[in-house]
């Protein structure tokens, strides 16, 4: 038979009809994002909405959304396209922000969500860190398309992305050391060196990744096999450094900085430089309203219900943690230097991006199936996801607009919004 019922669930195991509900769900997607676009609204919110109603209509239909398919298939490619679109030069001036928010203020978003849910929700330490661990990293795609209508600064733009893409990589490093700590054990300083070892090494592999692959590109001039190998360098970097123990995300990310930044300074490469981030918008806007649309089929909300008020004490913890490791910095950076190296207005939006996603989720439908508490702590971690994504991304294009006035003026905002 094509199809085997389990239960109230149906598993696929025809190769056809896997292909048939690929094509579907990229259908109903790209359908789904259409209309988001067409009535102004957020593209993720609408994407989670609209799973959520499916999986309220189809309950048999079990949706296979693992991490090995969400870390495996999805995540490089959007990594990799978000990354290949930053310049270096764009990149250098923000860097220093960047790194702050993406190692440092990782470290403390963890620490935040995992002693408030120790003191309000009752949790062992040590698994609360685990969640905040599985939140740490960013999913500001709401708020990146929000600021891409609105034609923000550029140097805003890479700020947030920027962020969003390393502290992938090292939220999911944190959150590897957090799940041995509970099994194994790990002291504090061998965790310090794995954690800053596992970084610098992910990150040496990711530039040796986009270098070859820029040699690669130049020693041809047929255009499919160049395109062909910036989707290799995306997946295969990801798959290099999985394979030693690495982040693949951290590698791969700084893989398509280098590719990119590398093809731009190259002499007659703007023209394929041009069709490698058309290439790469076409893949980033599938798997991008893939992986909301399959967000919303895998959190039901009805298994939310029991554990509301430690999702509710998390999420609460997530905005506050959020709050402290954006705005404290920048105050003492003002106090110290007397100036404003990170304008007040792009604090605002850079706070607002802190919603949670398609990361978090992988993470936490990767506990081990024995792990303690392991249920408890998936309900958490989706419950956090569902309410930033709701509630955060909704509210990104009033965010933006009010921090754009504040920060430029209300006559830039005009002609940014007549852009």
């Amino acid at each position: 038979m094509p199809g085997r019922l389990v239960g109230r669930e149906i598993r696929l195991t025809d190769p056809i009809l896997v292909v048939r509900g690929a094509v579907a769900l990229i259908a109903a997607a790209t359908v789904v994002a259409a209309f988001a676009r067409r009535l102004s609204l957020p593209d993720s919110v609408v994407l989670v909405l609209a799973g959520l109603l499916g999986a309220s209509l189809f309950p048999e239909i079990a949706l296979a959304v693992t991490p090995g398919l969400v870390l495996g298939v999805f995540v490089p490619g959007l990594v990799f396209a978000a990354a290949y679109s930053i310049d270096w030069t764009d990149l250098r001036p923000v860097l220093g922000p960047i790194l702050a928010l993406a190692i440092p203020g990782v470290l403390a978003s963890a620490a935040v969500v995992g002693f408030a849910l120790h003191v309000g929700g009752g949790l062992p330490l040590e698994l609360a860190f685990v969640v905040g661990a599985i939140t740490a990293a960013t999913d500001p795609v709401a708020v990146v398309a929000t600021m891409r209508r609105l034609d923000v600064p550029r140097g805003l733009r890479t700020l947030v992305d920027g962020e969003s893409l390393l502290n992938d990589g090292t939220g999911l490093v944190l959150f590897a050391l957090a799940v041995r700590n509970v099994e194994a054990g790990v002291g504090a300083a061998d965790a310090m060196v794995r954690f800053v070892g596992t970084i610098a090494v992910s990150g040496v592999v990711g530039v040796a990744g986009g270098l070859v692959a820029a040699r690669l590109v130049r020693s041809t001039e047929e255009r499919t096999i160049q395109l062909a190998v910036s989707l290799v360098t995306a997946y295969g970097t990801y798959q290099l450094a999985d394979v030693f123990g690495l982040s693949g995300i951290l590698a791969t990310v700084i893989a398509g900085v280098a590719l990119g930044s590398r093809m731009r300074r190259t002499a007659g490469s703007q023209v394929l430089v041009r069709e490698i981030e058309d290439l790469w918008d076409v893949v980033a806007f599938i798997l991008t309203s893939l992986v909301f649309l399959l967000i919303g089929f895998a959190v039901r909300p009805s298994s939310l219900i029991g554990a509301g008020g430690a999702v509710a004490v998390a999420t609460g913890a997530v905005v506050v943690g959020r709050a402290l490791i954006v705005y404290l910095p920048a105050a003492a950076v003002r106090l110290w230097r007397r100036a404003q190296v990170v304008p007040r207005g792009w604090t605002h939006v850079i706070f607002w991006s802190g919603l949670r996603g398609a990361i978090a989720l992988a993470a936490a439908l990767s506990l081990p199936a024995d792990f303690p508490e392991r249920e408890l702590l998936q309900q958490i971690s989706f419950g956090i996801v569902l309410v930033t994504l709701l509630v955060q991304g909704a509210g990104a294009p009033i965010v933006v607009r009010w921090a754009l006035r504040g920060a430029e003026g209300p006559t830039a905002l005009r002609s940014a919004e007549r852009s």
